[in-house]
């Protein structure tokens, strides 16, 4: 059987990286945390549905909101939506666009210098859009 939890690695107040840590140790230790993000989802998903069937979603419901007070974790607050109700599902969502830039960013920032001038025009034509908006929303928050 695989151990979850490394104790002298992870804690109940965070993670404890060695500072002089490589690449692969901070890759092995992020992959554990997603492992275990993955699993306690499931594990919540099934927990919940004991619980329910076994004496109903009012009180699973109660006791799961009084068990993350008591442990001081945050009740998650829903986020405004940014796209209007009637067009969600015909467009993608600016938090869409976002996760999707992130990615791509990340894969091609290491090659962005080592582009010709016809794709770094290209690329500037399709990023200069979401410029003007962002300095829009920044004048609007001023």
């Amino acid at each position: 059987m695989t151990t979850l939890i490394d104790q002298s690695t992870f804690t109940l107040n965070g993670v404890k990286i060695n500072p002089d840590a490589t690449r692969e140790d901070w890759m092995a230790i992020h992959r554990d945390i997603l492992l275990c993000k993955n699993a306690a989802s499931k594990w919540l998903t099934q927990s919940r549905d004991f619980a329910i069937k076994r004496w109903g979603a009012e009180f699973t419901a109660d006791t799961e909101l009084q068990l993350e007070l008591d442990l001081g974790l945050s009740i998650p607050t829903e986020k405004p939506t940014l796209n209007p109700a009637d067009k969600t599902t015909a467009i993608v969502t600016i938090e869409g666009l976002s996760q999707k830039f992130t990615v791509w960013e990340r894969k091609m920032s290491d090659d962005i210098g080592k582009w010709d001038r016809d794709r770094l025009e290209r690329a500037l034509e399709l990023l200069t859009p979401m410029e003007a908006t962002a300095a829009r929303i920044r004048q609007l928050l001023a």
